[in-house]
């Protein structure tokens, strides 16, 4: 175990940090820095307690890495994390190839919570985990999570929010992301290939939105931002970006491979939320505009060029999902007239 410096460089590091994507990292990297010999897990859990995936820092490559949660395969022994969650402090148990595994619960994460898992296996018999220490710095990264998230999110939806937006979209235009998972294409909840991914974006618009509050009044119109957005969460993967703009737009980044499996995210999360009806206001519908975010080019020109496509996708029939560049290549749009690498000046 090194000094206690390596938790002082840590706190450093942590209180230094305004992007609440970047806080896991320094959290799992100070602890790897601390416990050189144990396996440590960060698992987030959904609002029914449910483990979603399981992160852990790798050292090699310097990121934060993301797998699926294996329930048939889990890191910790069978019932601790849901020990940890009830009792409300860190429990320990022995897996069954006899390591000692320890299991830190976090609350009030916003719905969520997250549970720090650390096993101790043969080459970490002369390991010791101080349970204060670990206790004492989740509490500061929590209080500084909840302090990000106030700055960050939406209120109403609990998603991020539009400043969010321009304050990081530089980083993600030059692609500086973290590394990607290894995981199934077919599911959206699954990182795919590293080497086939591509940023994309899309604005996704409630149709008739105006009619919902005239008709129904503001009390059910921000149901269905709710829904809609709860819809969002479900339909892409945690590395993914969701953005409330404000009104009843919204913004998607997230990494797929090629257009066509683009059209097959966004269509299908157009179909959850056609399928779906509220009491009262029954079904709603989204139309939706999608482009590729291609190195350097602006916020301005990305977001100029998904509304182009929604424009046309309102403008003719509503509820479906138009791809930009496909729009561009049959004729029924114009290019957009910004430039990759323009400069904004506002």
């Amino acid at each position: 175990m090194s000094s206690g410096r390596d938790l002082l460089d840590g706190l450093a590091q942590l209180t230094g940090i305004r992007d609440a994507r970047r806080l896991e990292y320094s959290l799992l990297k100070t602890l790897d820095d601390i416990y050189e010999s144990v396996h440590i897990w960060a698992i987030p859990l959904d609002a029914e307690g449910q483990p979603r995936s399981l992160h852990s820092f790798d050292r090699k490559h310097d990121a934060v890495m993301t797998v699926p949660f294996d329930p048939e395969v889990p890191p910790v022994p069978a019932g601790l994390l849901e020990q940890a969650l009830a009792v409300g402090q860190p429990v320990a148990d022995v897996d069954a190839s006899g390591r000692q595994v320890s299991v830190f619960p976090m609350s009030g994460l916003n719905e969520f919570s997250i549970c720090l898992a650390f096993a101790f296996d043969g080459d970490a018999v002369n390991e010791s985990l101080d349970s204060r220490l670990v206790k004492s710095f989740l509490s500061v990264y929590r209080n500084f999570v909840s302090l990000i998230g106030d700055a960050q999110t939406d209120e109403l939806t609990g998603l991020l929010n539009r400043k969010t937006f321009d304050d990081n979209f530089r980083d993600l235009a030059t692609l500086e992301r973290n590394a990607h998972r290894p995981g199934l294409p077919e599911d959206r909840r699954q990182a795919p290939d590293p080497e086939e991914t591509q940023i994309w974006v899309g604005v996704i618009d409630v149709d008739d939105f105006k009619k919902v509050n005239d008709s129904f009044g503001h009390v059910y119109g921000d149901e269905v931002l709710i829904l809609l957005a709860r819809l969002l969460q479900q339909s892409f993967r945690d590395d993914d970006l969701i953005y409330r703009f404000g009104g009843e737009e919204f913004v998607v980044l997230a990494e797929v491979a090629g257009a066509d499996l683009a059209a097959i995210t966004f269509e299908r999360l157009r179909r959850a939320v056609a399928d779906y009806e509220l009491p009262r206001v029954g079904r709603v519908t989204t139309s939706i505009g999608v482009t590729r975010l291609r190195p350097y080019k602006t916020a301005s020109a990305v977001l100029d060029e998904a509304d182009q496509a929604l424009y046309y996708a309102k403008g003719n029939g509503k509820n479906q999902v138009c791809l930009y560049d496909r729009l561009v290549a049959e004729g029924v749009i114009q290019p957009s007239t910004f430039e990759a690498g323009e400069i904004e000046l506002f």
